[in-house]
């Protein structure tokens, strides 16, 4: 995929034929390395030059932001003060293996990230040309690109774009699955292919039918709906155009099937109520693996829809809030059950569970650990229960 990028973008190309030594981390940042520049102590060392690197489509576009990166020391004038355009010295972690040091803003309406690094070098070379003439950032080293082992069909360049590539790291290696792909699923379907956790697997033994669409993320192709598929495969066939690890399991979880769920680390269960929701979870509390359970009760009440959403996160430490919280029981009389489902709410419920297992996961900041939280329609509020119950 870097090789890709690389033969498809001039800007790059531009780059390595002059000679400079790039580096290019997770596909979301652009490293010039051996960059001279002048030390506060008026010394001449040699650093490196980063950019957020933007692509679309296997090559690179226009750089949306002006703003350039430094590992090192503090960039300074040839008299040792700091240099104008250095506004920042928060240390950030782009990968494992780098930190930048500092933040350049010198502003210009950039045509490509030739144009912007070439600009970033003269700026920090000119200093360094005035204590040590002739020094050069182009070292002609022979360039490697190393192809990284990625979850995702192309790079993620949301997460590098904030700034955020190390936070959304610790949702690697995770494999999840989601049980029932009806509306609430699917919508979870949807954010957890957002992030690069290693697998995502859907259990359902549902068709998806034209009312589904009207309840599912995206606009389904009316010649889909008429190919009668498995939610699981149609789903999958949707989202593997971004994330490779999804696994389509067209059948409904019984028994037979309890053992594919073992090595998981995350079961977000939003099938209907059922005698059997409790064998899964029970199952699931036994094998030490998180469950996130998701609920929407509906009720038309005087011509206008009344009702609330839940999210139950159950867990081999905290599990007798379930009885209490999770209903098993199939609905009295299904004939005349409404079963109402409304996008809106399905993604609600979504976002609640998926905000809940990103917090156990340490990507959002968690004050109260909650175990239950109610979303109440009516009032438009959201109560949370923490342990104890």
């Amino acid at each position: 995929m870097l090789s890709e990028l690389i033969s498809h973008s001039a800007d790059l190309q531009r780059l390595l034929q002059e000679g400079f030594e790039l580096e290019i981390v997770e596909e979301g940042f652009l490293l010039i390395h051996n960059v001279p520049y002048v030390t506060p102590e008026k010394v001449v060392k040699r650093g490196t030059l980063v950019s957020n690197l933007y692509h679309s489509g296997g090559q690179t576009i226009k750089p949306q932001s002006h703003v350039a990166f430094f590992m090192g020391q503090c960039p300074s004038t040839a008299a040792g003060v700091k240099l104008h355009f250095v506004i920042g010295d928060a240390k950030t972690v782009i990968s494992p293996d780098h930190t930048i040091d500092f933040t350049l803003s010198a502003k210009a309406d950039y045509a490509d990230h030739y144009h912007k690094m070439q600009s970033y070098l003269k700026l920090l070379g000119h200093q360094a040309d005035e204590l040590v003439p002739g020094l050069t950032a182009a070292t002609y080293k022979v360039y490697e690109p190393v192809e990284t082992d990625s979850v995702f069909e192309y790079a993620d360049t949301n997460s590098t774009k904030a700034m955020i590539h190390p936070i959304t790291g610790k949702l690697k290696g995770q494999r999840l699955a989601i049980i029932g792909l009806g509306g609430t699923g699917s919508y979870l379907l949807d954010m957890l292919a957002k992030t690069p956790v290693s697998e995502i697997h859907t259990f359902d033994g549902d068709t998806f039918f034209q009312h589904n669409a009207f309840r599912a993320p995206g606009a389904a192709p009316k010649v889909k709906l008429q190919e009668r598929l498995k939610k699981t495969d149609y789903f999958k066939q949707v989202y593997a155009h971004m994330h490779k690890g999804i696994v389509s399991h067209p059948y409904e979880m019984d028994e037979a099937h309890l053992a594919e769920l073992d090595g998981m680390t995350g079961v977000f269960l939003s099938m209907d109520p059922s005698p059997f929701k409790k064998v899964i979870i029970d199952y699931l509390v036994a094998s030490g693996i998180p469950v996130f359970h998701t609920g929407i009760g509906l009720q038309e009440v005087d011509g206008a829809i009344r009702g609330q959403v839940k999210v139950t996160t159950i867990d081999q430490a905290h599990h007798d809030h379930v009885a209490s919280k999770v209903s098993f029981a199939e609905p009295a009389d299904n004939l005349y059950d409404q079963n109402i489902q409304i996008a809106e709410l399905n993604a609600l419920n979504a976002i609640l569970a998926v905000i809940r297992w990103k917090k156990m996961l340490g990507f959002y900041k968690d004050h109260d650990s909650e175990y239950f939280s109610n979303y109440v329609l009516y009032t438009n509020e959201i109560h949370n229960s923490e342990l104890p119950f």
